[in-house]
């Protein structure tokens, strides 16, 4: 057999492979919850179960606090062949969460802190609060380098709504903070670097903290890199201000639409108020978050 055909032949069967047998990525994420905000981390979950490539397996780590167990029951409903689901019972936190102050609705959120020891082994983890929509792939974001940096995340509106809270936490001339909704974490440089006692000494010893996003700005911000806005579209933010300001702050070009931002979206977040309470007026969203918590609701009822 000449040289030539036998290359052929070994090119045909690799290609025959790749489609009979294709490369799946697996991206591990993670949620926290608690028993009344299930319903939206579940409809969070499935909208990324329902927008991701077929090749993409998804292992989804909860930390899930004041579950029953008809709770424990709903949630593993969703595994299937490519989606992993493992659940974490809450641990007691060494926090004095009077410091909350007027946040004290964050409390859940404080066992962000720790993600790094619940997920020993784990060295990279995407984390999505319960209040999220997933519209594309979570491969791609999943894949960014972290090289030596801590985490990646998306810049925060609140550095020009709230300047002086910025300022009062020491983090004005870093020009960076993120938001803590989305975030890419390298656990394994949290690990090695104790970041959950640095964190615990944090707010154990600061007033009216701003849940777990101050603490992880401070301790974790210095080595932080940006993502792009479309991994955490707050509607708020892009309702409030033109494109041309929104561009110079996320430093990309911006779609001059709301809407167009929307459609441009990866992940949508409902930050301030949310689409399934009568306070939220955004009919465009709130009827998108709603197609998607139907199809949860009529999928794992």
């Amino acid at each position: 057999m000449k040289k030539s055909n036998f290359i052929g032949i070994i090119l045909i069967l690799m290609a025959l492979a790749a489609f009979l047998y294709p490369r799946t990525n697996t991206v591990h994420l993670t949620y926290m919850v608690d028993s009344n905000y299930l319903p939206y981390m579940m409809t969070s979950l499935h909208s990324a179960i329902l927008n991701k490539h077929k090749s993409t397996h998804y292992k989804v780590y909860v930390i899930a606090e004041d579950f029953s167990e008809d709770d424990y029951k709903k949630l593993q409903k969703m595994n299937s062949a490519d989606i992993y689901i493992k659940i974490y019972p809450a641990k007691k936190i060494n926090l004095d969460t009077t410091h909350l102050g007027r946040f004290a609705s964050f409390k859940i959120s404080l066992q962000k802190l720790y993600l790094a020891d619940y997920l020993k082994d784990i060295s990279k983890v995407l984390y999505l609060d319960a209040d999220t929509l997933v519209l594309k792939d979570l491969s791609e974001v999943y894949q960014t380098p972290l090289k030596d940096n801590y985490l990646a995340a998306v810049k925060d509106g609140l550095m020009y709504q709230h300047p002086k809270h910025i300022e009062e936490i020491g983090l004005a001339e870093r020009n960076f903070y993120f938001n803590s909704g989305v975030m890419l974490l390298n656990l394994k440089k949290m690990r090695e670097n104790d970041t959950i006692r640095s964190a615990t000494i944090y707010f154990n010893t600061h007033q009216e903290v701003f849940g777990d996003q101050d603490v992880l700005n401070v301790i974790l911000g210095n080595k932080a890199l940006p993502l792009s806005y479309r991994y955490n579209v707050n509607s708020t933010f892009f309702e409030e201000k033109p494109s041309e300001f929104l561009s110079k702050f996320y430093a990309e070009k911006i779609p001059n639409t709301s809407r167009e931002v929307y459609d441009n979206a990866a992940i949508l977040h409902f930050a301030g108020h949310k689409p399934w309470t009568p306070y939220f007026t955004h009919s465009y969203l709130k009827d998108l978050w709603q197609k998607y918590a139907n199809k949860t609701i009529a999928k794992y009822r």
